[in-house]
């Protein structure tokens, strides 16, 4: 008779022996490893963009669909009204930013190149001169600075590069750099991001039967629960945020423009831009803005510190609340630390998606901690650690 307890435990030696040599082999050739996966995965990058377009672009989708849902039962063109609405919106949005604020920026950074070499001498000069001041004994020498400036050759720079813009070098460029291989994975993820948009029940249906199949029913619910959190902090942070630096771009340029400094259009685009990161990032614009007004004038300077205070606070306190609200409820220590370990890891894209991944695994780590504290009938106070029946 055959021994059904021995074959098992056979079989997970089996298991735990096979186990053991993958995973030796995946540390000691870890970097072989990794390289081969991220060559697997980098086929699959334009399904990767497509996500994110789709679930951005969800985002006020969703809300058009229920405006049109009081007026419209049919599914499938209540969806295509949406998803074209979306659409045209997006496309509204975009000649707006290009007829009026592309050009305002393109002045701007061009005043920046003409006259570098006057706003290098003026800060060279207010610093050495505030240095004097606190009697600290140095100086900044500014032939060195004008001397690297001068080997730029911005001039020249742009002259040749417009040359080669312009004749049978472009072809180079172009294959340099990839431009129609780019241009071929931006058109393939839009049009994969309009699919996922008009049958994104299906899409998720599916991912649903896959995940149950692998991970069995109780591990699929736990799966799904968190799946559902994060696209709550997700949806709520991403909109959020992006209204929210939209409306801090606004406030800055009216405030710039009422107070006469100078390029307010590209100052308040680079404090809108930067605000996407949380905690610092306006600062950020900020100390870049700064510096640009300072190498005009410094008591503009104090104006446009002044100003950007003002309104930073008004958006902080006000707006930020009100927009964001709390769709990412943790404490200043965690977004910073969030910011910290994921700008490490995955760079800028890292810092956008720092603040709600943080949420979430806060979330789902509370979660699991006050479940296990509460079978183990633990109570934890400020002041106090006790059981309980």
């Amino acid at each position: 008779m055959i021994d059904k307890t021995h074959i098992v435990k056979k079989n997970k030696t089996i298991f735990y022996l096979t186990y053991a040599i993958i995973l030796a082999f995946i540390v000691f050739n870890y970097e072989t490893v990794f390289s081969m996966l991220s060559d697997i995965l980098s086929l699959a990058t334009p399904f990767y963009i497509a996500i994110i377009i789709a679930f951005v672009l969800n985002i006020p989708m969703r809300n058009i669909e229920h405006l049109y849902g009081k007026k419209i039962k049919r599914h499938g063109l209540k969806r295509g009204l949406s998803i074209a609405t979306t659409l045209l919106l997006a496309i509204i949005l975009i000649i707006l930013f290009s007829s009026f604020i592309i050009p305002r920026l393109g002045e701007s950074i061009a005043l920046i190149i003409t006259n570098i070499f006057n706003y290098a001498d003026r800060l060279v000069t207010m610093i050495n001169d505030a240095l004097a001041h606190f009697n600290i004994n140095y100086a900044i020498n500014y032939d060195s600075i004008q001397e690297a400036l001068t080997n730029l050759d911005l001039n020249h720079l742009l002259s040749q590069s417009g040359n080669l813009l312009g004749n049978a070098g472009i072809n180079i460029i172009f294959q340099s750099i990839g431009i129609f291989g780019v241009f071929i994975n931006t058109i393939t993820s839009f049009i994969m991001a309009i699919y996922l948009l008009a049958n994104k029940e299906a899409h998720l249906r599916q991912l649903k039967k896959i995940v149950t199949f692998l991970f069995g029913y109780h591990r699929s619910l736990v799966i799904f629960d968190i799946g559902a959190e994060a696209n709550h902090y997700f949806n709520g942070f991403v909109s959020g945020q992006l209204l929210e630096s939209c409306i801090l771009m606004f406030l800055m340029y009216v405030g710039f423009k009422i107070t006469g400094l100078p390029f307010p259009e590209l100052i308040a685009f680079i404090i809108g831009l930067a605000s996407l990161i949380p905690m610092f990032g306006g600062y950020f614009g900020f100390a870049v803005g700064f510096i640009l007004v300072l190498a005009i004038n410094s008591t503009q300077a104090i104006i446009f510190t002044i100003c950007f205070v003002i309104i930073q606070q008004f958006e902080a306190n006000i707006i930020y609340p009100r927009v964001v609200g709390g769709a990412v409820g943790i404490s200043g220590l965690y977004v910073l630390l969030s910011l910290v370990i994921f700008g490490n890891l995955f760079g800028f894209f890292g810092l956008l998606i720092a603040v709600p991944s943080m949420a979430l695994i806060y979330a789902v780590g509370s979660r699991v901690v006050n479940i296990s504290l509460y079978r183990n009938h633990i109570e934890i106070t400020d002041k106090t650690i006790k059981k309980f029946d």
